[in-house]
């Protein structure tokens, strides 16, 4: 039996290079494990939510309200109400009825029966035909809802009308004319209306026998 061959066979030894290669691993595994021991664990943040988008703003239009013409005439788009002057913003404040349109033929019509009324009672004053066109004139105008001819015929008719005497006046005529008469002032513009002292006199001069 050969003695070398029972011999069992010799564990390899690390030589000083081998050793000096385990401790440089186990001294960087160790400053590895330190500096994430100083570091702590790390936030990871999270991804920014983009803000949601909002619609356009809506942009209203303005009210149209008539300011220019005094009756409305040019003003077709506008309601049945008109806002008043002193709604603010947009017109929402109160609103007042929309003036009627105004009739020009009719209230030519009108004046024409006053002019020829007017020129008839130059010859013959009692003329009763000539003071009932007054009085179917007055009619005209009323239904015409114009202030021109309504301001007219106040300012330059209504004063002889109501100054005449009754001996010479039809009293069909100038009470036809009295009942009217506060029809006629509302045509006017608030500032020329007759105020009420004036149109209780005018109707006391109308009525004959006088009050």
């Amino acid at each position: 039996m050969d003695v070398e061959t029972d011999r069992p066979p010799k564990i390899p030894t690390r030589g000083p290079q081998g050793w000096m290669a385990l401790a440089a691993l186990l001294g960087l595994s160790l400053i590895a494990n330190g500096v994430l021991i100083f570091r702590g664990p790390q936030v990871v943040e999270a991804p920014a939510i983009p803000p949601p988008a909002c619609p356009p703003p809506v942009v209203c239009e303005p009210a149209v309200i008539c300011e220019v013409c005094e009756i409305c005439e040019f003003c077709p788009e506008l309601p049945e109400l008109v806002p008043g002057g002193n709604s603010g913003n947009g017109g929402t404040g109160n609103a007042t009825p929309r003036p009627p349109r105004v009739d020009e033929a009719a209230a030519a019509e009108g004046e024409a029966h006053l002019n020829s009324a007017e020129t008839a009672g130059e010859i013959d004053p009692v003329q009763l035909a000539a003071q009932r066109r007054v009085a179917d004139g007055v009619d005209r105008i009323t239904a015409s809802h114009s202030p021109a001819a309504a301001r007219r015929f106040i300012q330059r008719n209504l004063p002889a009308m109501a100054s005449m005497d009754c001996a010479f006046r039809d009293p069909a005529a100038a009470e036809h004319v009295r009942m009217r008469l506060r029809e006629l002032n509302d045509i006017l513009p608030v500032a020329e209306r007759l105020s009420e002292a004036q149109l209780t006199r005018f109707e006391r001069d109308l009525r004959c026998p006088r009050e």
